[in-house]
């Protein structure tokens, strides 16, 4: 199984709504299969990609059992955990884990990692903790308001389950700092950073644990499997494609990137609606039309843009 979570891509997919910003289970259910069908190694639910902190304890418990039984076993399925304080997050990774997560994404501790410097030390307590009260794999998360010092790589790897970390700080000097950090651990890195996928990978990211791999899976799959053969022109026959669809979504302001990639699954026919749930706000007028031009300069509505290609969308499928 850790293999199967320290590599490849995992998709981190939306969350469907529907406008009274009620979960949609009907849409989640068959966008999950799709997702699976997609090729990836897992699939993450409850993140931020998929408004993991906009739903209540027993929501996330749902997402959780719903996605194992839509995959089928296909691919594994992990879970954010999200926490401001260490009993409550070691709370939330048992209760995803006994829902049926095969592993946990531990997000930083807000806002108490906002103020810089974090120690270390602190960093390490916090997903051992964690770690010790479920028995699964634990995948740590630097983001861009909580960036991990130099070191915490070698102290994380002292945790047995801890096998890899998603950077999501979207700077290029510190994924390559965190690459240099982990080559003489058991840590793999993985990349977040949505608006250079592909070039993370060929820094040396074992892979990507993304929000962009909810729409085109299949394509970004393959082109991972590529870029793992060393096929790097093939590999950005995909990324010049699909790479400035990316850095539309996941532009300033960062928060929105949810909404856009709502729309753009909507425009494909993957889900019915791209509500978000307040306070997210809708999507801006300026957003629509530069996806829509980015749609259609790239033919992104082609059936192999789709998550799984062989599928006719969700609309044609229901």
């Amino acid at each position: 199984m850790q293999a199967a979570l320290n590599s490849g891509v995992i998709a981190a997919p939306v969350m469907p709504f529907k406008a009274d910003g009620a979960a949609d289970w009907d849409t989640l259910d068959r966008y999950m299969a799709r997702v699976a069908a997609g090729g990836v190694r897992a699939i993450a639910m409850n993140m931020a990609a998929s408004e993991g902190g906009s739903l209540d304890p027993a929501e996330q418990v749902e997402v959780i059992r719903r996605t194992r039984a839509a995959v089928a076993g296909s691919c594994q399925v992990i879970s954010g955990v999200l926490s401001t304080y260490t009993a409550g997050a070691r709370d939330v990774a048992r209760r995803v884990v006994d829902a049926g997560a095969q592993g946990i994404v531990v997000f930083p501790a807000l806002p108490t990692f906002v103020a810089k410097p974090v120690p270390v030390s602190m960093i390490a307590d916090w997903h051992a903790a964690i770690a010790e009260a479920v028995d699964v794999p634990v995948l740590a998360f630097q983001t861009a308001n909580a960036a991990y010092p130099h070191g915490t790589i070698a102290a994380l790897a002292k945790i047995d389950r801890l096998v890899a970390i998603k950077d999501a700080a979207f700077d290029v000097d510190r994924t390559a700092e965190l690459l240099e950090e982990a080559e003489p651990t058991n840590i793999k890195v993985l990349t977040g950073n949505d608006t250079f996928i592909l070039e993370a990978m060929l820094m040396g990211c074992a892979g990507a644990l993304i929000g962009f791999a909810g729409t085109a899976t299949a394509q970004l799959v393959r082109m991972y499997d590529l870029a793992s053969a060393g096929k790097i022109t093939e590999a950005y026959g995909i990324w010049n494609r699909l790479g400035p669809l990316a850095r539309v979504c996941w532009r300033p302001p960062l928060r929105d990137y949810r909404v856009r990639m709502k729309y753009v699954l909507m425009r494909q026919g993957v889900i019915p609606d791209m509500a978000a749930r307040a306070p997210q706000p809708a999507i801006t007028d300026k957003d629509r039309a530069d996806i829509d031009r980015v749609i259609e300069k790239f033919g992104l509505l082609g059936a192999e843009f789709l998550p799984d290609p062989r599928s006719g969308g969700l609309r044609a499928a229901s």
